[in-house]
């Protein structure tokens, strides 16, 4: 499992992964169609079939999700900017940027596209629902593509409020710096409004608590609670990136640790080198290049009676691109790398050859040291 969730595949080259807290929703919804909302619009079909028109409307959901997510990606991708890949979670779906548009232009048409992908699909779905009727479709299978239609139109219309992190936040940050050319001024106000939204959902949702809605009403507050945070997770995320601008991953990294062979075994390694250095997480070297990573997590896993007959390369991380950087790369671009690593860290490699690490806990310090530094020398 990787840290933003299992694994599913790749789709036009976007990795795809579930986060943990999807399975959540995915029951949720499946229940609440099977139980509640399809028994209730087509009582005449059997508790079967009320069954299997939740799966094929849950199922069809969350692709539409994964669709409105692809058109993210793609019109990110054709902009220049590369994609990490996809994530479907408790709350919906997000796209992975590994760098920001430079302009609030590709800001636009990236966050304007989800929002119209998902009106196009709530458009074919209830035009199929109708269509249905012609074509011989039974009342089950007109009345599942009848809620997508319904579903996808309600996703753009909430996606559009003006409000960090959703897609209508976007649009509106790209407003405001198309008109001030402030960027910072128009993150700053789009964080607002997805506070805002936030603490109203959280409002609302209390209501209907208090009305006799109590799942509807816990819901909203989850809905409220995670917009806030994720509103001031963005504009903390934008304030670090302003921070570490023109920072060189060299400037930031630390020294690297002592490099091990990928064929060495751990009871040697252990003896021999592993006493001699702090360091937690190494480098892995094969035939003159670097391709993994171990960590003493990764090694405490491992019986101490098999540590004689396991090979480092046996634990190890296998190394890839998003965990390598060079010393010369701005901070700003490798920050992405380093949220995204499983490890929380990425080797810093120039050449073949590694001369350091860069970890969440370098990204703080180096934090703390241009922010003493601008207070010392405040600009003129």
């Amino acid at each position: 499992m990787h840290e933003r969730g299992f694994r599913l595949g790749s789709i036009l080259g976007f990795e795809i992964r579930l986060d943990a807290s999807w399975f959540v929703i995915f029951f949720l919804l499946l229940w609440s169609l099977s139980a509640g909302v399809f028994p209730a619009s087509v009582p005449a079909q059997s508790t079967v079939v009320h069954v299997v028109m939740g799966v094929a409307a849950t199922l069809l959901f969350f692709a539409s999700l994964l669709a409105h997510e692809i058109s993210h990606s793609l019109v990110a991708r054709s902009r220049g900017i590369p994609m990490a890949g996809i994530t479907l979670f408790i709350f919906g779906g997000m796209a992975h940027a590994t760098l920001e548009p430079d302009n609030p232009g590709d800001e636009l048409v990236i966050a304007g596209i989800g929002p119209l992908t998902s009106l196009a699909l709530g458009g074919l779905f209830l035009g199929l629902a109708g269509l249905g009727r012609s074509w011989g479709w039974g009342p089950a299978a007109g009345e599942v593509a009848r809620y997508l239609g319904f579903i996808n139109i309600a996703l753009a219309i909430f996606n559009l409020l003006p409000g960090f992190p959703l897609d209508g936040g976007r649009i509106f940050r790209a407003a405001v710096w198309k008109r001030t050319g402030d960027l910072e001024r128009a993150t700053r106000y789009a964080t607002r409004g997805g506070r805002a939204i936030g603490i109203g959902l959280v409002a609302l949702g209390g209501l209907e608590i208090l009305l006799g809605a109590l799942i509807g009403g816990l819901w909203l507050v989850f809905i409220g609670l995670f917009l806030r945070g994720a509103a001031d997770a963005t504009l903390r995320q934008f304030v670090l990136e302003q921070v570490l601008r023109g920072i060189s991953v060299r400037q930031a990294m630390s020294t690297v640790p002592p490099v091990v062979g990928a064929r060495t075994m751990l009871a040697e390694w252990i003896h021999d080198s592993l006493m001699g250095t702090r360091h937690s997480t190494f480098p892995v070297e094969d035939d003159g290049h670097v391709v993994g990573l171990v960590t003493l997590d990764q090694i405490e896993a491992v019986p101490r009676e098999k540590w004689a007959d396991t090979a480092v390369r046996d634990v190890m991380t296998d190394l890839d691109a998003s965990m390598v950087a060079s010393p010369d790369d701005d901070m700003k671009e490798v920050l992405a790398k380093v949220r995204g690593s499983t490890m929380d860290q990425v080797v810093v490699v120039e050449g073949s050859t590694p001369v350091g690490v860069l970890t969440s806990a370098d990204i703080q310090a180096c934090v703390r040291r241009v922010t003493l530094a601008s207070e010392r020398h405040p600009s003129p």
